[in-house]
């Protein structure tokens, strides 16, 4: 309703016509509805009389500039709105915005140059996608998601780590951070002299890579405190990182983020495959690909010189490393090539090739034979001689210190070797098979206990995937093939040294340690398998529930037996009989 004004006396012209009511306005001139739309009112006819020439004339001048810009507005508008809709029909069409020959649309018109820059700036050069026209638009819009989570990049602010989150505190974050550089830090190229305040600042730039350096410390802590921030640093992590796999191009701390959730994946979630390593050092090889950050290290003939993209050599080397170990452990194909494995081989050259780089290189190059054997039918000669040419070539590191895990290693390929030609073999071959498993398991087991040292809790969760390995061969070997083992091998001793491995894993660190985990399963499956043959040494394993094997062997297939056996319904090997 208008407001409680009286109705005009008379009419005026312009209601008569419209037929609607006509009210006097404030200023008992024009009536209402006219003074509202700007209207000319023949009420005022009398005042427009009294007004001088001039004023008339600046009062029509000013009218009519304010009409032009309220259409000036509105073609602005249209314009605006007909270049989305070509847009988003470009879009629904599949055409290729930047790859077609074909230009996608005529010249714009002198119309359309004139729309805002941030829209249509630099449409004649190479027009933006339509997704990030949408983005910007709805940017302008002011509108926000309702639980928004900023990208992992440098240019974000701190607004959001874990710190000012409140998740941890910043003390307690440089105490973590401190525990992660002297003890992983290779891994990642942090430097060993950097002050853990400095790097504490430089880390923060990347809230995942901050999340993901915690969440691997906090297993060294006590355990109220691992209990209670682990299970919230692991949550801010996967947020983090699947927000950070849909931009490109990444910074380098995304892909040292990716390699650390990636080498400890079993640690973070406390369970195998809790984050998919495959999967996510797969991505960040892609990524790199995208984002150049180790675009030297992709020319062979090149040996990098500065120690900045020594180190990054160093992070490329240790993802494909990783990726490589989980493509054999769970048999999926590698998104690298043997070009790529070659290029790990740059940093020999270099004075930044120390033990452990070798090491890494060496290993690099055992799991691609493994990989390349274990995706085809097993040619048991040639496997052999391509292991043997590998020994040869490293044999110079069985000399040196920390040699136990590049014998490690090589006891794991011929072990998964002789696991995958078990079963076409003749029978006396698969007696001469079972005995060289038996050997190499339990060579890889007393490797791991007889030089345990302060490194130990710090090794990566493959370290520990082999030794858990190599204990459930045994296991599967002694329930399958006992009466034909008990004329060569002493069961109890093997047994014996089943239930020493679990007192030792369970002894390594706390509960959320890998090891801790790696122990429950080893003893839950001896435990099934092996009933009449215990008690542990450690007084928790008569607590671990038999059942906890199936839950982790269908995790964790083929380093938990679920696809390096034809598995029966209660989940052990069908071998065959040896005659």
């Amino acid at each position: 309703m208008p407001p409680d004004r009286g109705r005009a006396s008379k009419a005026c012209t312009a209601c008569r016509k419209q037929k609607t009511r006509c009210y006097d306005s404030s200023n008992r001139r024009a009536c209402l509805r006219c003074e509202r739309l700007g209207w000319s009112c023949s009420l005022d006819v009398e005042d427009q009389r009294s007004r001088t020439d001039v004023e008339e004339a600046w009062i029509g001048t000013s009218r009519a500039k304010t009409n032009r810009g309220d259409d000036e507005r509105f073609e602005h508008l249209e314009r605006t709105v007909k270049v989305l809709t070509r847009r988003l029909d470009e879009l629904e069409s599949g055409i290729p915005l930047q790859n077609s020959t074909q230009p996608l649309r005529d010249t714009p018109s002198q119309d359309e140059v004139s729309i805002q820059p941030d829209l249509e700036a630099g449409i004649t050069e190479q027009a933006p996608a339509p997704l990030f026209v949408l983005r910007d638009v709805t940017t302008q819009s002011g509108f926000r998601p309702a639980d928004r989570t900023a990208t992992n990049t440098p240019s974000r602010g701190l607004s959001d780590d874990i710190i000012l989150k409140g998740l941890i505190s910043e003390q307690d974050a440089l105490t973590l951070l401190s525990l992660f550089k002297d003890h992983y830090g290779r891994w990642v190229s942090f430097n060993p002299l950097t002050a853990t305040s400095v790097l504490l600042e430089d880390v923060r730039k990347s809230p995942l890579l901050l999340s993901a350096c915690c969440l691997i410390a906090v297993r060294h802590t006590q355990q109220g405190f691992a209990t209670q921030l682990a299970p919230l640093l692991f949550k801010e992590a996967k947020t983090l990182l699947s927000v950070a796999m849909l931009n490109v191009p990444q910074p380098v701390e995304f892909f040292q983020a990716s390699l650390v959730l990636g080498m400890w994946s079993t640690t973070i979630g406390q369970i195998p495959l809790s984050i998919d390593s495959w999967l996510l050092s797969g991505f960040a090889l892609q990524h790199s690909i995208a984002s150049g950050i180790f675009h030297s290290s992709g020319e062979v003939s090149r040996m990098p010189q500065d120690k900045r993209e020594l180190d990054r050599l160093c992070i490329w080397n240790h993802l494909c490393l990783v990726h490589l170990h989980y493509c054999v452990g769970t048999r999926r194909n590698a998104v690298i090539d043997r070009k790529d494995v070659n290029k790990c081989r740059l940093i020999l050259g270099s004075d930044h090739a120390t033990n452990f780089e070798s090491r890494m290189v060496s290993e690099i190059h055992l799991y691609w034979i493994i990989y390349e054997s274990c995706n085809s039918p097993v040619d048991l000669p040639k496997t052999q001689a391509a292991l043997h040419s590998w020994k040869e070539e490293w044999k110079y590191l069985f000399d040196q210190p920390r040699s136990q895990f590049v014998q490690m290693g090589f006891h794991f390929a011929q072990l998964l070797i002789y696991d995958q030609s078990l079963k076409t073999r003749s029978a006396a071959a698969r007696e001469s098979l079972l005995s060289e498993m038996i050997r190499l398991s339990t060579a890889i087991i007393n490797l791991a206990m007889e030089t345990t040292d302060e490194r130990t809790r710090h090794l990566t969760d493959h370290i520990y995937h082999m030794i858990s390995f190599a204990s459930v061969t045994i296991c599967r070997l002694l329930h399958n093939y006992e009466e034909q083992l008990s004329l060569t091998h002493n069961l109890h001793s093997l047994d014996t040294l089943i239930l020493s491995l679990v007192s030792w894993l369970h002894a390594i660190g706390l509960p959320c340690h890998v090891a801790h985990t790696m122990g429950d399963v080893v003893a839950a499956f001896h435990k099934k398998l092996r009933p009449d043959y215990g008690p542990s040494p450690s007084t928790s394993y008569a607590e671990v529930d038999p059942a906890i094997q199936d839950d982790f062997a269908q995790l964790f297939p083929e380093l938990f037996g679920a696809a390096s056996f034809d598995m029966s319904e209660s989940m052990l090997p069908d071998f065959q009989t040896i005659i």
